[in-house]
């Protein structure tokens, strides 16, 4: 199995490559991150391409496709990247296999209770191609005229096995979903978003001087899918999209893991970009593993926050700490941080593949 972490900007965008019973290679999208991971204007009005767009050319030109696409939640940085493919691409749907999305039609269902009319996702399909999708279709509309999604919500406590592969989904509970379809209201886009990176000035022994844990409350947040993948009934890993440490710790209780007897994993996507609101000291402590990767390029909203890497290096002295923007490393590490701790390593993360 090989996972590539897509420079996604401020987001997510990882794909997984395995063989399956028939050894045929499948793959696996989590997220597309935001919507210049696919395509921006770039100089003089030309399209500047991203690697969301690299990887969909490389698969059409190997005959290949998306087998499987997870979108943990609605935020931009996770979706608008898949939403900007096909607004563009007329044969998008000829790529994509299944699709797992908690969408606010599948969840009303779930819930039996009513949809929350601004969780529709619009689409700007192009006109003039040759497709049969309108002008302005709904997101979800899109995925059922192909029949691409499943209609099955995804929670906490399901569990799929997909050919050699199990997921345990750790994210959302009922209660956040309940939340996430009774108050989500899409933000401001310019909220939040000053092009600037975090405050690393202080060292790690100063940023765990003065921790304190409050937990993410954001509802979009709350609903992400979150799972422990397991391949060939041997290797797992564990992926938190930017779900809430709280709901994520309950669910490993439930499993049996806990900081006595902690779930054994090859790497974890650490959740939210690295959000100190997100990965408390008690979720690290019930997770046994070295590889720790962070995927966002450091410029919106202060992440990685730095107290949360301190976090994971107090846990873990001799972690690895992958990042998908490597040069983000200059600015947050001190010579003074690799003094103090003098154990802990970090990494591009497009050798994550690499497990000497």
């Amino acid at each position: 199995m090989n996972i590539s972490f897509l420079k996604a900007f401020n987001g997510d965008s990882i794909l997984i490559t395995y063989r399956d019973t028939d050894e045929v290679c499948r793959n696996i999208l989590i997220d597309g991150g935001p919507s210049q991971t696919y395509q921006r204007k770039g100089k003089k009005g030309k399209p500047d391409y991203g690697e969301l767009y690299d990887l969909i050319s490389q698969l059409k030109k190997n005959k290949l496709k998306i087998d499987l696409l997870i979108l943990t939640h609605v935020d931009d940085d996770h979706i608008d990247g898949i939403l900007s493919w096909i607004n563009s691409d007329p044969i998008a749907h000829q790529i994509i296999g299944t699709v797992w999305f908690n969408s606010g039609e599948i969840v009303a269902t779930h819930l039996a209770m009513s949809e929350n009319p601004a969780l529709e996702i619009p689409l700007q399909i192009k006109m003039g191609y040759n497709t049969s999708i309108k002008q302005g279709a709904n997101f979800t509309k899109w995925l059922k005229d192909y029949n691409l999604i499943n209609d099955t919500a995804i929670f906490a406590g399901r569990s799929v096995e997909l050919g050699e592969l199990k997921f345990e989904f750790l994210s959302p509970n009922t209660d956040k979903l309940t939340r996430f379809l009774m108050d989500w209201k899409k933000e401001d886009p310019n909220f939040n978003t000053s092009a600037k990176y975090a405050d690393y000035s202080g060292t790690l022994k100063e940023c765990l001087a003065n921790d304190t844990f409050e937990e993410d409350d954001r509802v979009a947040n709350g609903s992400s899918i979150a799972f422990i993948l397991t391949y060939r009934s041997l290797d797992k890993y564990l992926f938190l999209g930017d779900s809430h440490p709280g709901v994520i710790l309950e669910q490993l209780n439930a499993l049996g893991f806990n900081e006595n007897n902690p779930l054994p994993v090859k790497l974890v996507k650490i959740s939210h970009h690295g959000s100190k609101k997100n990965t408390s000291n008690e979720l690290l402590k019930a997770i046994d593993t070295d590889r720790y990767v962070i995927s966002t390029h450091g410029l919106h909203h202060g992440h990685p926050d730095k107290v949360l890497l301190a976090r994971i290096i107090k846990n873990n002295p001799k972690s690895r700490i992958y990042f998908n923007y490597p040069e983000l490393t200059s600015l947050i590490f001190s010579k003074q941080d690799k003094l103090d701790y003098d154990k802990f390593q970090f990494f591009d993360a497009k050798d994550i593949n690499r497990y000497e």
